[in-house]
């Protein structure tokens, strides 16, 4: 029998706090305490989440990278819900502009 295969799905996020073996992660706002199954993180990393767990640190490339995805993601739904193509990307592009300026990275792209 075929299974069909599992995708994980990380979550980028800012460190702001560590206490022992769990942070504070900043998700644009909303902030969760998160595990931490990595060495070497302190405040301010840029990081990847999974399932509650810090499971890697992101260099500003990756963590810009990782938020593209997502505005392209949401540039789709703007689609679906019936903007046109221009429209959905620029109101994307701003949403996502405003989740990088709340992590203190001014990006316009």
């Amino acid at each position: 029998m075929l299974e069909a295969a599992s995708m994980c799905w990380g979550v980028p996020g800012k460190v702001i706090d560590i206490s022992g073996h769990t942070a504070i992660v900043d998700f644009g706002g909303v902030r969760k305490e998160v595990m931490i199954a990595i060495k070497k993180i302190s405040p301010n990393d840029l990081v990847m989440v999974h399932a509650g767990i810090v499971i890697g640190k992101l260099s500003l490339k990756d963590f810009l990278a990782n938020v593209a995805l997502y505005r392209d993601i949401l540039a789709q739904n703007f689609l679906d819900s019936g903007l046109n193509e221009t429209a959905a990307r620029e109101k994307a592009t701003d949403e996502t502009n405003k989740l990088l300026d709340s992590f203190g990275i001014h990006h316009k792209g």
